[in-house]
C-alpha cells in the first residue's frame, strides 16, 4: 500500500505542473475568444444596421463593451431602439440578454487575464465592415503566455496568433 501511495505521489508531482499549463492555456484561449466575439459582434451590428457600432476596451480595468456609436455620448437609455441600448449606447448581448459589457475581473473564468491595446482603446466599425483605425492590435496575456488579436481596419478582418 505504501509503495502505491509513493508511486501516485511521484506521478502527481510530474503531472500537476502540466495540468496547470493546460488550465492557463484554456483560460487564455477562452478570454481571447471572448474579445474576438465582441469585436465581431460590433462589426456585424454595423453591417446589419448600416450605421457605426464600436468596441471599447479599458485595459487598466480589464473590461470591454459593445456600443451603438449614435448613442455613445448619450447618458440616457434608448431601450426602444433596434438593437436596444442602455446609457452611453451599450447594446444588449444577443445570448444572455444583459448589456454587452464584459469585465474580466468579475468573470471567474478570466481572472488574471490581462490585455493591452496598441493605439486607441476604441474600434469603430462602419456599414461596409471597415474600421476607423488602420490596424489595431490587442495582446491578451496570462502569466508568460500571450495571444495577439489583430483587426485590419481596411477589411475588418480579425485574426489571432500566439502561443
Amino acid at each position: 500500500m505504501l509503495i502505491v501511495i509513493i508511486i501516485l505521489g511521484i506521478v502527481g508531482i510530474a503531472v500537476i505542473p502540466q495540468l496547470q499549463g493546460i488550465v492557463e492555456e484554456t483560460k487564455l484561449n477562452e478570454a481571447t475568444a471572448e474579445l474576438v466575439s465582441g469585436i465581431q459582434y460590433a462589426e456585424n451590428l454595423a453591417i446589419r444596421y448600416r450605421r457605426p457600432f464600436g468596441f471599447q476596451a479599458n485595459a487598466a480595468e480589464h473590461w470591454f463593451q459593445i456600443y451603438d456609436n449614435r448613442y455613445h455620448t448619450d447618458s440616457a437609455a434608448h431601450t426602444d431602439q433596434d438593437p436596444p441600448v442602455t446609457s452611453y449606447g451599450v447594446v444588449l448581448h444577443p445570448l444572455d440578454k444583459n448589456w454587452y459589457k464584459r469585465d474580466f475581473d468579475e468573470m471567474e473564468n478570466y481572472r488574471g487575464v490581462t490585455f493591452t491595446i496598441a493605439s486607441s482603446d476604441t474600434i469603430v466599425f462602419y456599414p461596409d465592415g471597415h474600421s476607423a483605425a488602420v490596424n489595431t492590435t490587442i495582446t491578451v496575456s496570462l502569466g508568460d503566455r500571450q495571444k495577439t488579436i489583430t483587426v485590419d481596419g481596411t477589411t475588418g478582418r480579425i485574426s489571432t496568433s500566439g502561443s
